[in-house]
Order: C-alpha cells, then sequence, then structure tokens
C-alpha cells in the first residue's frame, strides 16, 4: 500500500463560531426586520450572520463588535430562462456584480470581490422544477465554496449524494464543502442548520478565509469535533452513533459516540464523518482527503 497522509481541514488555529449562512429578512421574503433578526440570532448562541436576501445586499453592521459579525450577502436567482425561475447561489460576505449573468459569471464575479459562494438546496424541486443544481452542473461549475447539504427545502440524502459525487469529481486539489442552513422566512426555520466555524477571530476576513478553507462541519443538532490524532480521523460529539464514510459513500466503521477514531486503510480516497442523533438531527465533517506521500 502507498503510504499516506491525511489532510485536516480543522488543523488550524481558532474556535468553533456558530453562524448562520442562509437567512431573509423583510428586505425580500422574511417575517423580521434584520436588526431583529440578528437579535433573534444572537440570543441563541450564534457569532456570525451572513444576509442572503433574494437578488439584493442587506447590510446591518452596527451590531459588530468583536463578539457578533454580520456579513451582508446575497442569494442570486439564477435565471431559467429567466427570473424567478432558476436554482439559487449564497454569494457570502463581498457579493461582487449583481448584474453578472449565469452562473459561473457570478461565481467568478463573487470571488473576485473576496466572498464565498454556496450552492443552495440542491435538490430543491421548487420554481417550478427549475430549482435545483444537477450533478453535472455542480461539476462543470469552477470556482464555488461550498454546498448546503442540509435545508428545509430540500432532502439531505440526496444533497449529500450529489455534494459527494462532486467531491470525487473534483478531488482534493479543489475540494467543496458541506453546509447545513436554516434558510429562514419564518418562525418554523429558525435554528434548523448551522455551521460551526473554526475562525481565529470575528473580523471578516478571518471569518471568510475559514470558509474558503473549510475548517467548519454543518450541522441540525449535535455538536462535534473532528482531528486527524496518531493517522486515524477522530471525532467527540454528543450525538450517540458516529459513522465513518469512505468516497465511494461505504460506512468503514461505526461506533457509539461520544468519542470513536478511525484509521484509515489507504483505498478510502477520503474519510468524512457523520454524527447522528434523535428526530434525524446529525453534522457533518468535511472531508479528510488521503495524499499519497512520494517514496524515494
Amino acid at each position: 500500500m502507498t503510504p499516506f497522509r491525511i489532510t485536516d481541514p480543522y488543523a488550524v488555529t481558532g474556535s468553533h463560531r456558530k453562524a448562520q449562512l442562509h437567512c431573509h429578512t423583510t428586505r425580500s421574503d422574511g417575517q423580521w426586520a434584520p436588526r431583529a433578526l440578528l437579535e433573534r440570532y444572537r440570543a441563541k448562541g450564534y457569532a456570525v450572520v451572513v444576509f442572503t436576501d433574494h437578488n439584493r445586499v442587506t447590510e446591518c453592521a452596527d451590531l459588530n463588535d468583536g463578539t457578533f459579525l454580520a456579513l451582508p450577502g446575497v442569494e442570486t436567482t439564477i435565471p431559467r430562462p429567466f427570473r424567478p425561475l432558476g436554482p439559487h447561489m449564497g454569494r457570502l460576505g463581498t457579493p461582487g456584480a449583481l448584474g453578472a449573468q449565469g452562473a459561473q459569471a457570478c461565481i467568478d464575479a463573487t470571488v473576485r470581490a473576496g466572498g464565498v459562494v454556496s450552492l443552495h438546496h440542491p435538490s430543491w424541486t421548487g420554481n417550478l422544477w427549475t430549482g435545483g443544481w444537477s450533478v453535472a452542473e455542480m461539476m462543470r461549475l469552477r470556482g464555488y465554496h461550498l454546498i448546503e447539504i442540509s435545508n428545509h427545502h430540500s432532502r439531505t440524502v440526496e444533497d449529500v449524494r450529489r455534494w459527494t459525487a462532486v467531491l470525487r469529481y473534483r478531488g482534493p486539489a479543489a475540494p467543496v464543502g458541506a453546509a447545513a442552513a436554516d434558510d429562514l422566512h419564518r418562525e418554523a426555520d429558525f435554528d434548523t442548520g448551522w455551521v460551526m466555524v473554526k475562525s481565529a477571530s470575528l473580523e471578516p476576513d478571518a471569518f471568510l478565509g475559514a470558509l474558503r478553507g473549510l475548517a467548519l462541519y454543518a450541522s441540525t443538532g449535535p455538536a462535534a469535533e473532528f482531528a486527524v490524532r496518531d493517522g486515524a480521523v477522530t471525532c467527540a460529539t454528543d450525538a450517540p452513533r458516529i459513522r465513518f464514510i469512505d468516497a465511494a459513500d461505504v460506512t468503514r466503521y461505526e461506533a457509539a459516540g461520544p468519542d470513536a477514531a478511525y484509521a484509515p486503510a489507504g483505498d478510502e480516497g477520503f474519510v468524512r464523518v457523520e454524527c447522528t442523533g434523535a428526530s434525524r438531527a446529525a453534522a457533518w465533517s468535511q472531508p479528510f482527503w488521503l495524499a499519497p506521500i512520494p517514496v524515494g
């Protein structure tokens, strides 16, 4: 077996901070004004909120104080063939030109501006069945950072399948991360999905850099800590079950919480971890890629 090392996206300096990357205010079709929504999230333990109103940028930085960060963003509809039909793209932090035409142009504009791009609810069947992101399109697009795998609009099992298909296609040189989000419009959506981001500070550049580096995990309930220790992928969680899954979506090892470790054999491609709890709550790690070590 070729010797390998395990890449660890969490081997960075910082603390895990609860963040909401997808929510709507009264400036599009949400129930709460921006300030009221920020106060709700802050009271629930969030450290970061990114506004993603439909096709417009909402800013509310006056609550930023070193312990809380509000970032602008936008949820852009990609016309199929015209708005409001088409899939949705989250452009987070610094969205770039809103007049960009087409999915790749929107990604490029956001990346040039220093923002982060998330493909929202890929298996969503809304917008008269035009709202989904197909695996073929997600493979074709370049430069985006995240895929939502948990959102009340779509099917998590299918979204995870699409995410891992993209991971296999893109490989470790251009990985894409998994995110969970509220997609908040009304009360029932609140605090149903989030990401825990390992960031050195709450400065915008540090937080967006952590997203780009995939130093985050997605959750709909469980807390977790993922790492690499002594040649094994490790997990500590408050969820009752832990699964270590390879690039072919095969479970290699399953154990009871709160702690488990899996030493890869070397043929997995990558290892990712799912922590499952009550009422379908779960947490998902980013992939731990197995990188061959050159010999000689």
